[in-house]
């Protein structure tokens, strides 16, 4: 179901005894936690509305819920307990197995509403039934290709202005984490806010890489050994960012071609654009760009990228050397490995 159905499901006498809650999409996590809470009476909340964290219960036990769910509420019905699991945190077989025998014991005027960024296992027998039955709640981001769009009507929703060139620029520099993108609307909101429209040079300006950040206009003229076009780029990046976000961007790059070519090696040439796309993580538009790549590397010349790649990590770290001048010394170090034929 959405979260809307959830909202209106949860303080309806249709309410489940369970519900999952799938997904790290901030608006659509934040009304269905807001949700969750308005279902339980004021005047009873702090006796009807339980919380844990899945590292508290991994420590005293998933069986410590057993008595949450089983009792009656106080006074006016339901009652939520609520569990939280994020993208760290353990979930056994254990707990699953835990799960799957307190489900039908939860009273029926008690739901459980179990939140996680995503499901932990998919194999867990847990899992499979609460999908099955239709009690999962989809709050996952949208798919990559949709992300800019997305990100658009979050700064809408802030009356901020962002375009769609602007968009597509701060998923290279941040990544694409829906929660650290809504993270950054929320606070250009702030400032410089609405008096900015953010396009590809307001981004640059004002937004930092991050450390899955994917610099096509840096990485893309490495991986096809235009020095001529790298180091001025390089260059300008410099001048506003820290050398180590940018090594990390690069080492992106040369990672995404090093799976792509392996992949097309062991399919000896039988993949279809769609499967490429999959496998180095991209759009199917964006595999037209890199590969054309491909025909500068061998997996051995990619296998001294990455060596070299290494090495200016460890530099970073441990010499005494400039990182700005390790970073240019990788650059013309890529650069010649994708030149040379």
């Amino acid at each position: 179901m959405d979260p809307l159905s959830f909202q209106k499901e949860i303080v309806s006498e249709s309410r489940k005894t369970f519900y999952l809650i799938n997904g790290t999409e901030p608006g659509a996590v934040a009304l269905c936690l807001e949700a969750a809470r308005k279902a339980v009476s004021p005047a009873f909340f702090q006796l009807n509305f339980r919380k844990y964290h899945a590292e508290e219960l991994n420590k005293n036990g998933w069986n410590r819920l057993a008595g949450e769910l089983a009792t009656n509420p106080f006074g006016e019905p339901p009652r939520v307990v609520m569990v939280r699991l994020t993208e760290g945190d353990k979930f056994s077989s254990d707990a699953s197995e835990v799960l799957t025998k307190l489900r039908p014991k939860i009273n029926p005027a008690t739901s459980l509403v179990m939140v996680v960024d995503s499901i932990p296992d998919e194999r867990f027998k847990f899992f499979k039934q609460v999908v099955n039955e239709g009690l999962e709640v989809d709050c996952r981001p949208p798919v990559k290709g949709a992300l800019p769009q997305w990100l658009v009507e979050q700064f809408a929703s802030r009356q901020t202005k962002l375009t769609l060139d602007g968009a597509k620029a701060m998923i290279e520099r941040v990544g694409d984490n829906a929660l650290i993108l809504a993270a950054e609307a929320e606070k250009l909101s702030i400032f410089p806010g609405s008096s900015v429209v953010f396009g590809p040079k307001e981004v640059q300006q004002w937004v930092s890489l991050g450390p899955t950040a994917e610099i096509y206009e840096l990485g893309s003229p490495l991986g096809a050994g235009r020095l001529d076009k790298a180091l001025p780029t390089l260059l300008d990046l410099l001048s506003q960012t820290d050398p180590m976000p940018l090594l990390w961007a690069v080492g992106t790059h040369f990672m995404r071609l090093l799976r792509m070519k392996s992949f097309i090696i062991a399919q000896r040439g039988q993949f279809s654009d769609q499967k490429l796309a999959a496998v180095a993580g991209v759009s199917p538009g964006m595999v037209y760009r890199l590969k054309p790549q491909l025909e500068n590397w061998s997996l051995g010349k990619l296998k001294k990228a990455l060596a070299a790649l290494e090495a200016a990590n460890r530099a970073m770290v441990t010499s005494r050397s400039a990182p700005h001048l390790i970073l240019e010394e990788l650059s013309v170090q890529l650069g010649l490995l994708g030149a040379s034929r």
